[in-house]
This record gives C-alpha cells, structure tokens and sequence, in this order.
C-alpha cells in the first residue's frame, strides 16, 4: 500500500510541478484545492465517522482548567491536526520552490524516519526486511543527492 501511495504522491508531485510552472507558484491555493475537492469522498465513511465522533465525546475528560474539560481524544485530534497542517503547508511550500522529484525523496526520507521511530518507541522487530527497506531508502537517496 506504500508503494502505490508513494508512486500517487509522486504523480500528484508532477502534475502540480506542471502546474505552477503554468499558473505560477500559488501553493497555499493548490493546499486549499487539493483537499477541498477530496472532501466528498468521506461521505461514503459517514457512519464510521458518526461513530468516532460518540467515540470521541466519550473519552475520557481532561481539566484544562477554569472548571473548563474536554474529551481527551479530541486534544489528541486538535494536536494531529495543527501538526498535519504545519507538515502539509511544508510539502507545499517545497512543491513551489523545488522540483517534485526533490519533494518526493524528501518526504520519502521523513516516512522513513517516522517509520523507524515507530519501530524503536514501540519495541518493535527489525526484521529482515526493515533492513532491506532501509538499504533500499539510503541508496535511493544517495544515488538521488549524487553522491553514488
């Protein structure tokens, strides 16, 4: 599934390289599209999001003081997004100014590394073919940067 989300990215990566070179570098207009126009596909999860919503209003409550509390799994979500939408305007920023080639490695190489966090925070197993994603990613990035 990584796989065909990276070769996604890197497709959406060109189309709005070509896009920019065409209409000029608009990126927080191509961030405020791009997921405008995704919206209507969660309408075929409305039920699964109904539910996470009664999930979420029932989690447990958190002081955050004043006599002020809120579901815990909502500061969580608020948290996730405010970081999502800082590392989104970022990729976005870099799809003007950089080629999507560049944009790609990049955010192939932050995966990475949050795949690897994952591993070690949470005791996972390094199996054989962490390793070969990890040889596979370095050599990807060496051979991209030149230095192979």
């Amino acid at each position: 599934m990584l796989t065909y989300a990276l070769f996604g990215s890197a497709v959406m990566g060109v189309f709005q390289e070509k896009l920019f070179r065409e209409f000029g570098k608009r990126n927080e207009e191509a961030l405020f599209f791009s997921h405008l126009l995704g919206l209507p596909a969660f309408l075929f999860n409305y039920r699964d999001i109904a539910a996470t919503l009664v999930e979420f209003n029932n989690s447990e409550m958190v002081e955050l003081g004043g006599g002020v509390g809120v579901p815990l799994l909502w500061l969580c979500i608020l948290g996730n997004v405010a970081l999502q939408n800082l590392g989104i305007k970022g990729v976005y920023y870099l799809l003007s100014e950089w080629s999507s080639l560049a944009v790609t490695m990049v955010t192939t190489l932050r995966k990475f590394i949050s795949l690897l966090l994952s591993l070690f925070l949470f005791n996972n197993p390094f199996t054989r073919t962490h390793w070969l994603g990890t040889f596979l990613v370095f050599a990807g990035s060496a051979l991209f940067s030149g230095i192979i």
